[in-house]
């Protein structure tokens, strides 16, 4: 569970945590909120294919039916965030949405069933709004009881006042581990420095002296105030009976009475800004970060539109303004610009990442240069061409994810309505250069600038913020696109697959694995895997050849970076380029209509990189940037630790590990030629693994390919370089991180396993036990649940088929005054499986969440083809898949404490740890 706010360069607002068991008392439930005759839906409209419904409580409920994806996302949202919170309250929103998950009357260990469904779960809180989600493998009894589960904890949540003393720590660790990013830090000052009086300046996860202090009857009275029917919307996506589902809805829901009182509104207008403002924060640290934020009109104002491409204009990581003027001539290391386009008026943001050594004061003047001097370098017909085919790409391939679409509706529902969604993509491609010119200059000017420095000014030039417009009125006519193409009925079950698996092998020795089916949208799915090289061919360039695929798509001696972007943008693809020691891994994800193009513009990439020397510049920057700010981030720090520790490589090895000077050395010794060299020799075809998605003629799709990469063919070696770890016991490795609220630790310990072997999946059990989830799992119930101690906690393997050594490891994050109890805590833990062994519902829970868990991933067809190209590579039969499920099934508690004593509990931990633990004797 976390509040969302988008805070670092490149970071996407994603979540994706499993929730599991919390346990619950008796709670209060009003008598008065449930009627006992259930309303019918009322079907209101449709909207390219999502179909709108109300009940007579004034709940709203979105159907958007798609059989061709076998899993349902059930997501209820509710209108109330931390712009809710009252004074002394913040933090409330954010918190009660973790209480949400202790019970209800009528579901009161709702994470065990979680669980045991194997449904993939989570909840986020927003400024204006809180959404309670679960995506599993489309059955109907889950879906009933999801249903049932949503609606009794909207009305009778009983969580207790002592429950929430324990969730609080939890909050509270969360929040510390925030304090240790600096752009975190950063964009939080400016929000609260930017926003005089409205809810927006305050961070969603709230004041520590709030949460730490609010009294449990308050909390009570924001959850009866407004988790409520009127106040939220339900969302069902994917696979479902829609008639069996809108009775259920009707069923659950639609007992639910409505209040007697309506919604509270929302009156707090935040004034014109009058002048600039600046804040500094001054903390330990490596890497500088300067940050702009200007005031924006509501994302129902017109000039919203303008702002989103404005957006894409300047911070486009290849064509921007930002990207060229401050990354390129070197003054930045990185730089972005996003916008929280909310309900009421908003923020425009920069954010921009310096050197260590840089002029920071040149960046920062640069930066204001660029974006307060748009009327003097305006925007340009080819900018913001680029910029709606960008954003046009964008819309389309969201459109090919269902239950992500559903996802995505609630940050438009907390706005007011989902069809908004449509109408603004729709809005942003009918808007003229000359309002986007018009927004850059009325908004993007001094006296609205939060940086922060004040300067008096005789005659100051103000932003005015238009009042969002009435909705209804703006939509009242909106009809919607056409619905996208639906994806085959067809489950991705091993006999499906095998019934139509076309695999041939290239006379230079790649394998071709072709699963022709319809995806949604036509999308096709390609993933290439070419090892190469040897620990003598690759010895000491490591380095140099990991950055070779992120440079092949910024220029050759064809196209430029920016036409390479623009090309991939109107053919509607995407391809990707990852190079490392010993492999290379691309990928293409594209549609029947557009795949020969893409092939062929893939094969031109290839065929001539020139890995432009300031590309490459640019790339370092970046590099080292990100280097120099592992020096002081403990999860860095405990991660390097042990490394050091455990590898077994000699000196020089590709995989050998390296320290952080050394790293940046190795850097600034990459050269243009020394990439060719590398790429010239070690990318080849001799032993690669091919596998195709998608509704495509298998002979076609391996011409297409063969024609653009026959040409790759050398005489360097392939030799699989296994993992080599010391076999160490019982290490403890503590480094001091002074001034950062959060400590890390590691615990890791080399293990002799891999996929094949006999107690596999015994072990993988029995971790999944011990530590699989931040909740259910033992030592998660422990030190999360029951103690309070670590917002995230957990174990797991790292092993694969071919290796015969693998890892496991626990991971954690506390106070630091806390590491030594989260420490003894596992110990504890594991020494109660060796006495005690697992119980039995411990372990069917498990086994039915390994099955739920593969059943669920494998309804994702970009998954299925990674699925098919290992299985390729590490020369493993589809079968084996089905015959784990029922060798998992024959599991018994025997087998399962025999492996984790065995592997696990029998070794002396190895401790790496890293935090401001000197600050706890003083």
């Amino acid at each position: 569970m976390k509040f969302i706010k988008p805070t670092l360069i490149g970071m996407s607002v994603s979540l994706a945590l499993s929730l599991s068991a919390c346990s619950t008392t008796d709670g209060v439930v009003a008598a008065e909120s449930v009627q006992n005759q259930s309303s019918a839906l009322t079907y209101i409209r449709s909207v390219e294919g999502i179909e709108e419904y109300t009940l007579e409580n004034g709940m709203k409920v979105l159907l958007f039916p798609d059989a061709s994806q076998p899993k349902t996302l059930v997501n209820v949202t509710y209108r109330v965030g931390s712009v809710h919170e009252y004074y002394g309250e913040t933090g409330m929103a954010h918190l009660l949405e973790h209480m949400l998950f202790k019970g209800s009357k009528n579901y009161p260990e709702i994470t065990t069933e979680f669980k045991k469904r194997g449904m993939a779960t989570n909840a986020t809180t927003w400024l204006d709004r809180t959404n309670y989600f679960e995506i599993f493998d489309a059955n109907a009894d889950s879906l009933e009881w999801a249903l049932g589960m949503e609606a009794d904890r909207m009305i009778n949540a009983t969580f207790t006042e002592e429950q929430l003393k324990s969730e609080m720590t939890v909050v509270r660790n969360e929040m510390e581990k925030n304090e240790n990013s600096p752009s975190r830090m950063l964009l939080s000052r400016m929000s609260s420095m930017a926003f005089l009086w409205h809810n927006y300046g305050n961070s969603t996860i709230g004041a520590r002296s709030d949460v730490e202090n609010f009294p449990f009857s308050r909390l009570r009275e924001f959850y009866n105030k407004h988790y409520r029917p009127d106040n939220a919307v339900l969302t069902v996506a994917g696979r479902f009976d829609k008639a069996e589902t809108i009775k259920n809805i009707e069923a659950k829901f639609g007992v639910i009475a409505k209040p007697a009182t309506p919604v509270e509104p929302l009156y707090t207008v935040e004034p014109t800004q009058d002048g600039s403002r600046i804040v500094n924060i001054k903390r330990v640290g490596d890497i500088p970060f300067v940050g702009l934020s200007y005031h924006a009109p509501s994302s129902l104002h017109p000039d919203a539109a303008a702002l989103r491409l404005l957006e894409a204009i300047l911070s486009d990581y290849t064509r921007g303004r930002l990207q060229k003027q401050l990354v390129e001539t070197g003054l930045a290391t990185g730089a972005t610009n996003f916008s929280f386009l909310l309900k009421d008026s908003s923020q425009f943001l920069f954010l921009v990442q310096g050197e260590k050594t840089g002029d920071l004061k040149l960046m920062e003047e640069t930066l204001i240069n660029i974006v307060e001097d748009i009327k003097n370098t305006p925007i340009t017909e080819e900018e913001l061409k680029l910029a709606k085919l960008s954003l046009a790409k964008q819309a389309d391939q969201q459109t090919k994810n269902v239950t992500g679409i559903g996802m995505e509706l609630s940050e438009y529902i907390a706005k007011g309505d989902y069809r908004h969604m449509f109408y603004f993509r729709d809005l942003v491609q009918e808007t003229t250069l000359e309002q986007v010119q018009a927004a850059a200059e009325k908004y993007l000017v001094e006296s609205n600038r939060t940086l922060g420095r004040f300067i008096p000014t005789e005659k100051p030039v103000r932003a005015e913020i238009p009042a969002a417009p009435d909705l209804t009125d703006i939509l009242k006519d909106y009809k919607g696109k056409e619905v996208a193409a639906a994806g085959e009925v067809f489950d991705n079950t091993v006999p499906n697959i095998k019934s139509r698996l076309v695999q041939t092998q290239w006379q230079e020795g790649t394998k071709i694995n072709v699963y022709p089916k319809q995806l949604r949208g036509n999308e096709v799915v390609i993933n290439m895997y070419f090892p190469s090289g040897t620990p003598e061919t690759l010895a000491n360039n490591s380095t140099a050849i990991g950055m070779i695929g992120s440079l092949i798509r910024l220029g050759n001696e064809k196209y430029s970076k920016e036409e390479i972007s623009t090309k991939l943008d109107e053919l509607k693809s995407s391809i990707g380029f990852g190079t490392s020691a010993g492999v290379t891994n691309m990928s293409i994800t594209t549609d029947s209509e557009n795949l020969a193009e893409t092939v062929k513009f893939f094969g031109e990439l290839l065929s001539a990189p020139t890995f432009p020397q300031a590309e490459l510049d640019v790339a370092k920057r970046s590099a080292i940037a990100s280097v120099e700010a592992q020096r002081n981030d403990p999860k860095s720090i405990a991660s390097n630790s042990f490394r050091k520790a455990l590898y077994n490589y000699p000196a020089g090895h590709p995989k050998a590990f390296t320290e952080l000077d050394q790293q940046i050395a190795e850097i600034n010794a990459v050269t243009p030629a020394k990439l060719s060299e590398l790429y010239n020799s070690h990318f080849n075809i001799n032993n690669g693994h091919i596998t195709v998605v998608g509704n495509v003629d298998a002979e076609q799709v391996s011409e297409q390919l063969h024609s653009v990469l026959s040409g790759f063919v050398n005489d360097t070696p392939y030799e699989h370089m296994p993992l080599d770890l010391k076999k160490t016991q019982g290490e403890v490795v503590s480094t001091e991180t002074p001034d950062k609220a959060n400590a890390q630790l590691y615990i890791i310990n080399p293990i002799d396993m891999h996929t094949q072997h006999e107690d596999y999946l015994a072990l993988n059990i029995a971790n999944a036990i011990f530590g699989g989830d931040p909740f259910t799992s033992r030592i998660g119930a422990r030190i999360r649940v029951k103690e309070g101690y670590s917002y995230s906690v957990g174990s797991g393997l790292q092993v694969d088929a071919v290796d015969k050594q693998g890892i496991f490891y626990a991971i954690a994050i506390s106070a630091p005054e806390n590491m030594d109890a989260v420490i003894a805590a596992f110990n504890e833990e594991a020494q109660k499986v060796v006495d005690a062994g697992f119980t039995a519902e411990e372990l069917d829970r498990a086994v039915k969440g390994f099955i739920s868990n593969r059943t669920r991933s494998w309804a994702n067809d970009k998954a299925i083809a990674s699925v098919i190209n290992s299985s390729s590579i590490n020369e493993i039969d589809l079968d084996y898949y089905d015959a784990q499920i029922e060798a998992v099934q024959k599991l018994t508690l025997e087998d399962i404490q025999a492996a984790f004593v065995k592997h696990i509990a029998s070794k002396k931990i190895n401790v790496y740890k890293a935090g401001d633990f000197a600050k706890i004797a003083e």
